[in-house]
């Protein structure tokens, strides 16, 4: 085996000096690179779960925010409606009220104007009755001064 070994110019102690170096390389790389790598990569791995972890709740939240924004809208157009309806319903109200205040002031009115005028047609009937009763004794006297 040795004559092999020379005849193909292998030097067994150059082959295990070979071994034992590029078993100290892979040892060191080993130790300084790839093992700080993987744990790079582990904690780049950790961020980015993380970051979808924290992206799904975000979404979870803004879905929810949504949903509360919707039924506040909702209720606030109910809300709205009702306070409309009862603003129509007080106008209403209050507009019958005005119109039976006028319609009993205008009644008042008239009847005060129809009274008004009785009271004055009766005054100028007695007025009237006492121009005829003075008229009729100065007639009355004329006719008793040309008789006379």
């Amino acid at each position: 085996m040795q004559e092999i070994l020379t005849a193909f110019g292998i030097d067994w102690r150059l082959i295990s000096i070979q071994i034992f170096n590029f078993g100290i390389l892979l040892g060191a790389l080993w130790y300084f690179l790839y093992t700080p790598v993987l744990s790079m990569l582990e904690k780049r791995q950790e961020v980015i779960q993380k970051g979808l972890k924290d992206a799904s709740d975000a979404e979870r939240k803004l879905a929810s925010a949504e949903e509360e924004r919707s039924s506040i809208v909702k209720a606030a157009h109910i809300e709205a409606g009702n306070v409309a309806s009862r603003a129509k319903a007080y106008a209403d109200e209050k507009t019958a009220l005005l119109l039976k205040d006028a319609e009993e002031k205008r009644a008042r009115t008239l009847a005060d104007a129809v009274r008004e005028g009785e009271r004055v047609k009766e005054n100028l009937y007695k007025e009237s009755q006492a121009e005829i009763a003075q008229t009729a004794l100065l007639a009355a006297e004329k006719i008793l001064k040309a008789r006379a």
